[in-house]
């Protein structure tokens, strides 16, 4: 089974769905451990059944299988763990924006102070003041491209591995990493963890794992690199939990995930849930 929420309306609901056929069956209009436990009580003997939740990182959910499953073994997704380290990896190029953008907005702010007073000293000589047109003195890279621009335009580079990469894609990753060392190496440390969370580790020894995440830890350590290490820590902390998704053959949300777009779709096809009753009457004859 998986749980996840997903929202409808204005509400989030936590729905718990058969993982390999992705059907409904459960659903409540909350995402709190306690409530969603209490609501579980009448089909409490059916939970115990489960032998694998896939889940997100939420604390909720871990405190909600751990007592309405206690008999599953809780696996983290993938997918969520991915996202989240690339929310990281590109915390890091726009960090670095953000810094230009400052930048950029001191020097105008310099600019007008210094034209407010040339013209009260025009007005107290009594001569003419004539206005003067600000132009900005951005950074101009090799590749034409401001440190502005070239941060914005990479955010797609950064989700590819380097073999992946167009022509056109590697020419300013080149600049990019050339012009700021720091995002790639927050780069090459997102990949080195992508590429250990990946498929053609399922099945290896539990040690070997261990070992390896130990040196990418190790890695970020001597980084520096705040976005990065935050990351790490979500991982040490639910460590457990992403190490069985190799034992549990790549156990995934994917379906949950695919139900939620399907649930958005069906939203749209009924122009929204007004009537609620009705709504989850269909959405119930459909998807449970």
């Amino acid at each position: 089974m998986c749980v996840d929420e997903t929202m409808i309306g204005e509400t989030f609901f936590t729905i718990i769905s058969n993982r390999i056929t992705g059907k409904l069956a459960f659903m409540a209009e909350s995402t709190k451990s306690s409530e969603l436990s209490d609501v579980c009580l009448p089909i409490k003997e059916e939970f115990k059944k489960v032998k694998i939740i896939n889940r997100d990182l939420a604390n909720s959910y871990r405190k909600f299988s751990n007592i309405v499953m206690p008999n599953a073994k809780q696996v983290v997704d993938n997918f969520h763990v991915i996202k989240l380290l690339f929310d990281g990896s590109q915390s890091v190029r726009m960090s670095l924006k953000r810094k230009i953008e400052t930048e950029k907005r001191k020097a105008f702010e310099s600019f007008k102070n210094k034209e407010s007073k040339r013209k009260k000293t025009c007005e107290k000589k009594g001569l003419k003041y004539k206005r003067k047109k600000y132009i900005s003195k951005e950074k101009i890279l090799i590749n034409g491209e401001t440190a502005s621009e070239i941060l914005s335009r990479s955010r797609f580079l950064l989700y590819k591995f380097r073999d992946q990469w167009t022509d056109k894609q590697r020419d300013r990753a080149n600049v990019l990493f050339a012009e700021y060392p720091k995002l790639e190496k927050a780069y090459d440390l997102t990949n080195e963890f992508r590429n250990w969370f990946s498929k053609k580790n399922i099945g290896k020894k539990e040690s070997l794992l261990k070992t390896e995440l130990k040196t990418w830890y190790k890695n970020i350590d001597e980084s520096e690199i705040n976005d990065l290490k935050n990351f790490k820590s979500t991982v040490e902390r639910n460590q457990e939990y992403i190490l069985n998704y190799f034992s549990n053959n790549g156990a995934s949300n994917s379906m949950a995930e695919n139900r939620n777009s399907k649930i958005k779709k069906f939203i749209n096809s009924n122009q929204g849930t007004r009537d609620r009753d009705f709504f989850f009457f269909r959405l119930k004859i459909y998807f449970a």
